[in-house]
């Protein structure tokens, strides 16, 4: 399967504390708690490296020449992780990625590494760090924990990326939410210069910690502000824009719409009931439906590989971009078209 944890020597690429990954199936190896990262790179079977080797091709003629691409290629037993790059590319090794990492770790309080893994051969691979300052809470019980994830691929696939990962706890919700303004974003190609753009990432860590604890006024925002009917078709209209000329999309539309229209109503079973009806349970509504409703591209039919797909999406690929549009569209609509107490949409 294309879309799936990294399997070999009998066991899972992945390690999380306790069990909070359930979204990976349970899949991968437990610890009882966070750990450092010597201790991650080996549980996560992380420790090896990476090379860039000349690829070659057979000619019309029979013979064997170079061609101008490279593959990448784990150095301890010789897979090939995919893809076929450039002179240009630069690897970024495992442990490299883990750097970012433990920078944070060494300026922030209580942070560990909570999570790490590879999918398929190894050609991606992830971190999660959990970063407590940025831990909130709504409505007196409604818990968040904030996370740094940082990623990167060797197959071409992903760009080195780090990200705050905010953790719903009541549902195991997760959204991806990009770090502060464009011009303090993680983002870096492997290219020649990566290793000191890294370098340069290593100085506005601060940043990291300012826009995780921002996030907590933003959600506080977003709680106390009531939808409007209006507003509400709104956000949706902008998040699953209309289809008139193609029917399966409208049809796919349409149940898209039900499904987040009726976990929004639901409200967790109305866990938090002053929530209800709020750009917060709007946003939990879309949140829950990409990491848990939506479906992932190729995930397959066994409940491991939707798991598995969902999860992938959610951190990684259009489910993450979802999430992340979602919270922007709704800042914005929350300044436009609410009302700050009474009567909310579920209420007409």
């Amino acid at each position: 399967m294309a879309h799936d944890l990294m399997y070999r020597n009998g066991k899972h690429g992945m390690f999380c504390v306790g069990d909070r990954d359930a979204a990976w199936h349970k899949l991968g190896q437990r610890t009882p708690e966070a750990v450092t990262w010597a201790q991650a790179i080996e549980l996560a079977d992380l420790n090896w490296t990476v090379e860039k080797k000349q690829m070659y091709a057979r000619n019309p003629l029979g013979k064997v020449v170079e061609i101008p691409l490279f593959g990448t290629f784990r150095s301890d037993d010789g897979a090939y992780l995919g893809g076929a790059v450039g002179e240009g590319y630069e690897v970024i090794q495992n442990k490299d990625a883990f750097t970012f990492c433990d920078s944070l770790l060494a300026v922030s309080d209580g942070a560990k590494y909570e999570s790490a893994g590879a999918l398929g051969v190894g050609g991606r691979i992830w971190v999660l760090a959990r970063i407590p300052e940025g831990d909130y809470v709504i409505d007196g019980g409604d818990a968040h924990k904030s996370y740094l994830m940082v990623a990167t691929s060797h197959d071409q696939t992903l760009s080195y990326v780090a990200k705050l990962v905010d953790t719903r706890v009541v549902c195991a919700n997760t959204l991806a939410v990009a770090m502060g303004e464009r011009s303090t974003s993680f983002k870096i190609r492997h290219t020649a210069s990566a290793k000191q753009r890294m370098d340069d990432a290593l100085l506005q860590l601060g940043e990291i910690k300012s826009t995780a604890m921002d996030l907590k006024s933003k959600m506080e925002r977003l709680a106390s502000r009531k939808l409007t009917r209006e507003s509400v078709d709104h956000i949706l209209d902008r998040l699953f824009p209309k289809s008139t000329d193609d029917k399966a999309n409208q049809t796919r539309r349409d149940n898209t719409l039900t499904e987040v229209l009726s976990l929004y109503a639901n409200n967790d079973r109305n866990a938090f009931p002053s929530v209800q009806g709020t750009a917060y349970n709007l946003l939990n509504a879309v949140t829950e439906y990409a990491d848990h409703f939506r479906t992932a591209r190729g995930q397959g039919s066994k409940p491991e590989q939707v798991a598995v797909a969902r999860s992938e999406s959610a951190l990684f690929g259009s489910g993450a971009a979802l999430k992340t549009k979602a919270l922007t569209v709704i800042l914005e609509e929350t300044d436009q078209n609410t009302i700050d107490a009474g009567i909310g949409y579920l209420d007409k």
